[in-house]
C-alpha cells in the first residue's frame, strides 16, 4: 500500500561477535531512503570480540546510534526484550546484526500499519553472500520461499516474520508479551502468538533485505535443525 503517514520508526538490533559486520549494518539503515528514524538501538550481548568497540566509535557520527551492553548473554529474544519496551515510536523494526534491508525497505512496508489490525510486517529475504554453489542454492530457495510466504498472506496464514527485517507495532509486542525467551525460533513462535491475538500479518514481496547465509554443509545443517526443532 502507499505510504500515507510518516511513521516514526525505532531500529533494535541485537548483536553478539558480529565485528564482522555490524558497522555496514549500522551505516546501512542510516542510508535507508527514510526520514523518521528515531533511533538505532545496538543491544550487545555480552561480545567477545570487538563488536562493543565498533559501535561505540560510531556514536558521534549517529546520533541516533544507541548501545546497551548486557551484563550477561541473554539470548536473542532476552535482548530484543530488553530494548524493545525502550523504543520511542510506536513502530519497532527488528534487523539482525548481519543484515542490510534495501534502501525503499521501509516505503515499501510502512503503508501496511494504515490498517490498525496490522501487528507485523515482513519482506523477501535476500541472500548476500552468492560467492558458493551451497549459497547460490539457497538464493534460489530463498526467492520461492517469498513468493510462497506472499500466497500465504491472503490466506491469513503468514507464520514467520524473519530476523533480517520485521517491523512490528509496540501495541502489538505489549499484546503478546515481548518475544519468548525459552523459544528456540523466537520470529515464529512471536507470529504465531500474533496470529493466536488476531493481529495481521503482511508480507512485502516488492522490497527486500539481504543477509548472510550459511556457507557450509555443517554450518547449514545446524541452522536448519534450529528452524525445525523451534517451529
Amino acid at each position: 500500500p502507499e505510504l500515507t503517514k510518516n511513521y516514526p520508526v525505532s531500529f533494535i538490533s541485537p548483536a553478539y561477535n558480529e565485528q564482522a559486520t555490524i558497522q555496514e549494518t549500522i551505516e546501512h539503515i542510516f542510508s535507508i531512503d527514510y526520514d523518521n528514524i528515531e533511533e538505532l538501538i545496538i543491544i550487545n550481548d555480552k561480545s567477545t570480540d570487538n563488536t562493543q568497540q565498533i559501535v561505540e566509535s560510531l556514536l558521534l557520527k549517529y546520533p541516533k546510534l544507541k548501545i546497551i551492553n548486557n551484563e550477561h548473554n541473554l539470548g536473542k529474544a532476552g535482548s530484543l526484550n530488553k530494548a524493545w519496551p525502550l523504543a520511542k515510536s510506536e513502530i519497532v523494526i527488528v534487523v539482525d546484526a548481519d543484515s542490510f534491508p534495501k534502501e525503499d525497505s521501509l516505503k515499501k512496508m510502512l503503508g501496511y500499519f494504515d490498517n490498525p489490525r496490522v501487528g507485523a510486517v515482513t519482506c523477501p529475504v535476500l541472500v548476500r553472500n552468492k560467492n558458493t554453489f551451497w549459497s547460490k542454492l539457497q538464493h534460489i530457495e530463498y526467492i520461492a520461499i517469498s513468493f510462497g510466504r506472499k500466497l500465504l498472506e491472503y490466506v491469513d496464514a503468514i507464520y514467520v516474520t524473519p530476523g533480517p527485517l520485521a517491523l512490528y507495532r509496540k501495541t502489538a509486542l505489549q499484546d503478546i508479551g515481548g518475544f519468548d525467551e525459552k523459544n528456540m525460533t523466537e520470529d515464529i513462535e512471536a507470529t504465531w502468538h500474533l496470529a493466536y491475538n488476531n493481529w495481521d500479518r503482511k508480507m512485502s514481496l516488492s522490497t527486500g533485505v539481504s543477509s548472510e547465509v550459511p556457507t557450509r554443509l555443517k554450518h547449514w545443517f545446524i541452522q536448519r535443525r534450529r528452524w525445525n526443532i523451534g517451529g
